[in-house]
């Protein structure tokens, strides 16, 4: 595993696991996705890059414990670590669930009402902008925050999607990152919808894939609307282009 915002193309497969694992014997964060190499957990406990630890977790019910080392740290996110000592069975193991989810194909009803997903977590912004796209005929789903976010993605796949970069625990990039690390998931459209607004921030949002980046205190709950509008426009929905 690599430190990377996104813009790299990893070298092995990834799927979403979201589970709870031990490390060093304690309960104390969640593994996030997964590939033969390593994986990203997501913990508010601080953990020395480089550091060695163990870890314990299953795969579809089978028990793995492995030693990863810390290939880098996101302070107060998670970190992505590197399997050191993977036994052949649990490798395997791995392997074979990676495949299983990387070839299976989500089928989603054809519905008329285009599916939203906000993820953000001030109630304001959930409410104005959930009313708003109920008036205007999208169905809507509402996530407080990245973690609920990206299950609620695993689960329903929306056609769009409206995140906020600035939220507690896994900000708004990481869950850009693996939405477009994820082959069932990166196809989704994602507009970014944050308080700031810099240049800087615009433009690596982009590069992760973003569709567009709108920033909260210049745009009118209209302006957003027209915004969304447009994405629909310039192609397929998610749920009509999946075979």
């Amino acid at each position: 595993m690599e430190p990377d915002d996104g813009v790299k193309k990893r070298k092995n497969k990834r799927v979403l696991i979201m589970q709870d694992l031990a490390i060093d014997g304690k309960p104390m964060g969640q593994a996030i996705d997964l590939s033969i190499e390593g994986m990203y957990i997501s913990t508010r406990v601080r953990f020395a890059q480089n550091a060695v630890l163990t870890l314990r977790f299953e795969i579809e019910r089978h028990p793995i414990e492995t030693q990863a080392r810390v290939m880098y740290r996101h302070e107060g996110i998670g970190m992505g670590v590197r399997f050191l000592s993977l036994k052949p069975e649990d490798a395997e193991q791995i392997r074979a669930h990676i495949e299983a989810v990387s070839t299976t194909r989500h089928v989603q009803p054809k519905t008329k009402r285009k599916r939203i997903l906000i993820i953000d977590d001030t109630n304001f912004y959930q409410t104005v902008y959930q009313n708003r796209l109920l008036s205007e005929g999208f169905a809507v789903l509402i996530a407080r925050n990245g973690m609920e976010g990206l299950k609620i993605l695993m689960k329903e796949k929306p056609d769009l999607i409206l995140l906020d970069l600035i939220m507690e625990g896994m900000d708004g990039y990481k869950v850009l990152q693996i939405i477009k690390s994820e082959p069932d998931l990166k196809d989704i459209p994602v507009v970014v919808f944050s308080v700031r607004g810099t240049t800087q921030e615009v433009s690596r949002a982009i590069a992760m894939g973003a569709a567009d980046y709108l920033v909260k205190a210049t745009t009118t709950p209209h302006q957003v609307m027209e915004k969304i509008k447009k994405v629909f426009r310039s192609g397929p929905s998610v749920s009509e282009s999946r075979p």
